[in-house]
């Protein structure tokens, strides 16, 4: 129902309530009256009719003048809060509604815009965090570019296909390592026998979400080594290789925050199966290990723990490198130029 209908219908009843007592009356005086008292009625309603309609058609016109002032200031002044308030939420965060009308309208405008400096403040909050952390992605991509085998044959190179499992999905949140998986990928083929694998003490509690996931409870990690004394043996292991990873963003993340404490840099090329996937199907909805998976017919028996997703990174990344040559990829330094160009790239942790 439209605001115009619901005003009609308003003074519909005004009408009805203020002049119909005024007929209902007249009708029923004569109804009940006889033919003697009908003249006198008649005689009577001859003199006072030009009063009793003036009156009336006053009382109606002030009526309606009350009508249309409360119009004004209830329904029309919510239908402009409504407007602006789609304004303020969707496009213009400054904007705020202006306090008027009557006190109960302007109760609900001060709590809309309570709620609006609410919002703008988490929002802050939100982009200050994402301000103070770079993009991993880009950052990783921009490092590997100094590299001095971006001339080499993708084919050619010695790659690290690792992962991590941690307490939880928020590096820059205090969680933590507490596993790291690798093996080697050498020649077009991975290297079984030459891998890393180790359980790290976090010092914190395992998160319930991540635990259903990679199922390595805190009795497992408990009096493992801690990160200080795994790092410098994995880097070890990893050093003169291309880093290779799904989703190596998050990753990395963890073992940059974990530079300071523990003097260990990982400043070789690194590689992201999930930017070479989109760059291999940029038409692909989902880039996830699993769908990539999927979509290039590969499989493992177990997933989700670190060597295990190391090892389905691994051949994932050999299954792309045929249909990546398809797209003019050769080289190590294409690989990490088209890695940049696709919107994963932009992502942060």
């Amino acid at each position: 129902m439209t605001v115009r209908t619901r005003y009609m219908i308003a003074a519909a009843l005004l009408l009805v309530l203020m002049a119909g007592p005024f007929v209902a009356s007249g009708v029923v005086a004569w109804a009940e009256g006889t033919l003697e008292h009908r003249a006198i009625f008649t005689q009577y309603f001859h003199r006072i009719l030009p009063i009793g309609a003036g009156l009336t058609m006053l009382a109606l016109l002030l009526g309606f003048l009350i009508l249309n002032r409360l119009f004004k200031q209830y329904v029309t002044g919510m239908a402009a809060m409504v407007e602006r308030l789609t304004v303020m939420l969707v496009s213009n965060r400054d904007l705020r509604l202006e306090e008027q009308g009557p006190p109960e309208l302007r109760q609900v405008i001060s709590a809309m815009n309570r709620l609006a400096d609410q919002r703008d403040h988490k929002i802050d909050e939100i982009e200050e965090q994402i301000a103070d952390q770079q993009s991993m992605y880009a950052a990783i991509c921009e490092g590997s570019k100094s590299g001095t085998d971006l001339e080499r044959p993708l084919s050619t190179l010695v790659y690290t296909a690792f992962d991590t499992e941690t307490t939880g999905l928020q590096p820059s949140g205090g969680d933590e390592i507490i596993q790291i998986g690798a093996l080697r990928v050498e020649n077009g083929s991975l290297c079984l026998e030459d891998k890393f694998e180790n359980l790290i003490d976090p010092g914190r509690a395992i998160n319930p979400e991540s635990l259903a996931i990679h199922g390595i409870s805190d009795d497992m990690v408990k009096g493992k080594p801690a990160i200080g004394a795994v790092l410098p043996d994995f880097h070890r292991f990893s050093e003169r290789s291309v880093l290779l990873g799904h989703n190596i963003a998050f990753d990395m993340r963890f073992l940059q925050i974990k530079e300071r404490a523990t003097g260990v840099v990982f400043s070789q090329p690194v590689l992201d199966t999930l930017l070479l996937s989109a760059v291999a199907y940029p038409n692909q909805e989902h880039h996830s290990l699993e769908s990539s998976m999927a979509l290039l017919g590969v499989s493992i028996e177990q997933r989700h723990s670190a060597l295990s997703d190391a090892t389905a990174t691994a051949q994932v990344f050999l299954k792309l490198l045929p249909l990546l040559a398809e797209r003019g990829i050769i080289t190590l330094g294409q690989a990490i130029e088209a890695s940049i160009k696709t919107p994963y790239a932009r992502l942060k942790y």
